[in-house]
């Protein structure tokens, strides 16, 4: 493990490379420079649009310490769902139930946790948020491919300063794998570009003036994490369309 208090990375882990990071650093400034960015956030906000905006974090019940009926609609919302047996898993008194409650707890992954100041013990107690949430979506006969991708999306709705969406569109605009063995090198990707003072900088600027057009509802203003994957993903999707 480092030194460092928020660059360690847990034993046994892969680490990312100064390439990746350097690529993906690179790629993040590019689309925060991009003279389109804030009419891109402003529009993925608009309460009009038919985009998740804040409602993803938003809609209710929410709960920060258990899975909620508000939880597993906030993922239709990104184009993902739970099945039946992990609806009943996850909402009912079971074992599984009781295991994310305990791993959400303020002593295991406290709510103001930040992947920016997120050390080696933070980053375990995510990935093990994150492969309990993975087995509970799970269900008998299911695609392997679809549980991480929900598993992340219900990670972030549940800590959004933590967990990055990991969408396909974003990893593959930052050069990640995006897959379900490697959100160990994603998250300190995703790390090391939120504790980038410039980006930090420009993320909140950009953010602040979408939040002053009409009909802009966003949410959270100080979740960077989750605002720079609707920056990531709305640039991504304007270029793949003009491309």
């Amino acid at each position: 493990m480092s030194n460092e208090p928020f660059a360690g990375v847990p034993v046994g882990w892969e680490i990312a490379s100064e390439e990746l990071v350097s690529r993906a650093l690179q790629r993040t400034t590019k689309a925060l420079r991009d003279p389109a960015v804030v009419d891109d956030v402003a529009r993925y906000y608009d309460r009009d649009s038919n985009y998740a905006g804040a409602t993803f974090l938003d809609v209710g019940p929410v709960d920060p310490y258990a899975v909620t009926s508000g939880d597993l609609l906030a993922l239709t919302l990104l184009s993902v769902q739970a099945e039946p047996r992990p609806v009943r898993q996850l909402l009912e008194m079971t074992a599984t139930n009781r295991e994310i409650r305990h791993l959400l707890t303020e002593e295991v992954l406290p709510l103001d946790a930040d992947l920016a100041m997120a050390t080696e013990e933070t980053l375990l107690a995510m990935a093990n948020l994150h492969e309990a949430a993975k087995r509970a979506l799970a269900p008998h006969e299911s695609h392997p491919s679809n549980r991480w991708v929900t598993a992340a999306k219900l990670c972030a709705r549940k800590r959004p300063d933590l967990f990055p969406v990991r969408d396909s569109v974003v990893c593959n605009l930052l050069g990640l794998s995006g897959t379900t063995q490697n959100y160990e090198v994603d998250w300190q990707v995703f790390r090391c570009i939120i504790q980038d003072a410039d980006v930090r900088k420009r993320l909140d600027d950009v953010v602040d003036e979408a939040s002053t057009r009409d009909g802009v509802n966003i949410g959270h203003p100080n979740l960077r994490l989750r605002h720079l994957d609707v920056v990531l993903w709305m640039h991504a999707q304007r270029v793949s369309r003009t491309s």
